[in-house]
């Protein structure tokens, strides 16, 4: 009891800067505002692609086939994420809330939908689990760690197959290199962290699984965790495999690097899939494998993911029945999680949808993948005892570039997890 009234005195604090309409509806009662006769409110994260539109037709079958209307709302404010709390606050909270997930705030105004016979299924269900409660259930990931490289700059440079061990990865640096090309690509702003913990993700969770966790119960350190890496990343600065000026590379400058085919490796999500089919036909084939691991372990190690399309239940749902089979409808329904797959870089483990191209290629590293696990700060019960993780992360990285040794960066961020915890 004491966590829920903690987590309403939190949000009701959020009200003070909910608009006055907002507040005005509060008067009207609690939870969810509700809308019309059986009509359920689902509150999207609009973007270009992904317009009103687009999620007015994806509903349409379900509310021919349940005679339920759907009510497609933006946020209020500018995200879902800081939306949501507001109108928790302020009693206008929809019945579905899709993009974000549960936190200890939002968690106790959540449906737990662990005894839904379709949700066990679905991608990452227990990966997002807090306690024993789940209450975010998915369509699909967004695949983290991923190297995409150019099959014509390996050819010319002589490497004949992608490299399973940190070893092999350095002698084809040193080969892309030879033949004239960036060996690996990076970036700066956000690119840096990301980047090295996605290349990092395999070989981590395969020394420490669910390192987060050992964090936060003090079996580890995070500088313990990543100075194996710190070393390889300042080592392959050093011989000129990554180019120090790339650290004040903007992301879409790296991006294009890649694409104009100058580039042997290049470190990304599965969202980057959807930037080289806009590039259109390339001058070269793309091709995508899983990180190195250990020499050690075995390949392909666990793959860093993150849940995609997400979506919750308020507690406070006028028909909490319907807006139980909408979440069911939007994470099962083939046609459905069919059109959720082809947006964004989604793909789902086991997936029928067929793909073509490089997506393809990343359907079979997602399939091949032994498990998927918490990228940054984590998820679900895999958590750090930090908030704010990944920025910092980006700081310590870029420090390799001026001279910081990997001691002094593992040293870095150890003292700033102590000190924020």
């Amino acid at each position: 009891m004491s966590a829920h009234r903690g987590s309403r005195t939190r949000l009701a604090a959020l009200a003070a800067v909910v608009p006055l309409t907002l507040l005005a509806a509060c008067s009207q009662g609690t939870g969810s505002s509700g809308g019309e006769d059986g009509e359920i409110r689902m509150m999207v994260n609009l973007t270009d692609n992904l317009d009103q539109a687009y999620w007015e037709k994806l509903v349409k079958p379900f509310e021919d086939k349940t005679g339920l209307k759907v009510k497609i709302e933006g946020p209020t404010g500018k995200s879902v994420a800081e939306s949501f709390p507001q109108q928790l606050a302020a009693g206008t909270a929809p019945d579905v809330i899709q993009s974000i997930f549960p936190d200890d705030d939002t968690a106790p105004e959540l449906l737990d939908l662990s005894d839904e016979a379709w949700a066990g299924d679905t991608p990452m269900f227990d990966e997002y689990a807090i306690g024993d409660a789940h209450y975010a259930v998915g369509v699909g990931t967004q695949t983290q760690s991923l190297v995409y490289y150019n099959k014509t700059a390996f050819q010319k440079a002589g490497i004949k197959g992608t490299p399973t061990t940190w070893d092999v990865l350095a002698d084809d640096m040193a080969k892309l290199k030879k033949a004239g090309y960036t060996p690996m690509q990076t970036a700066g702003d956000y690119m840096t962290g990301l980047q090295l913990q996605q290349i990092f993700h395999p070989a981590l969770n395969q020394a420490h699984p669910k390192w987060q966790s050992d964090v936060k119960g003090e079996k580890l350190t995070v500088g313990d965790a990543y100075e194996p890496v710190f070393k390889k990343y300042a080592e392959w600065i050093g011989d000129g495999y990554i180019r120090k000026s790339d650290v004040g590379l903007n992301p879409s400058q790296a991006d294009g690097n890649f694409v104009g085919g100058k580039v042997g490796l290049y470190t990304n999500g599965s969202w980057f899939a959807a930037t080289l089919d806009k590039a259109g036909k390339l001058p070269f084939e793309v091709g995508v494998f899983s990180p190195p691991v250990d020499d050690s372990k075995s390949y392909p190690g666990p793959q860093g993911a993150t849940m995609a399309n997400p979506y919750m239940v308020n507690k406070g749902a006028t028909d909490a029945d319907g807006a139980k089979q909408l979440v069911e409808y939007m994470v099962t329904d083939p046609a459905a999680v069919e059109t959720q797959l082809g947006s964004d870089g989604v793909f789902r483990q086991g997936s029928e949808v067929e793909q073509t191209g490089v997506s393809s290629r990343i359907q079979s590293v997602l399939d091949d993948a032994p498990e998927l696990v918490a990228v940054g700060e984590g998820q679900g019960n895999v958590r750090l005892p930090v908030t704010g993780f990944n920025p910092k992360f980006t700081e310590v990285a870029q420090s390799l570039y001026t001279g910081a040794s990997p001691a002094d960066a593992a040293k870095a961020i150890d003292q700033w997890v102590d000190e924020n915890r």
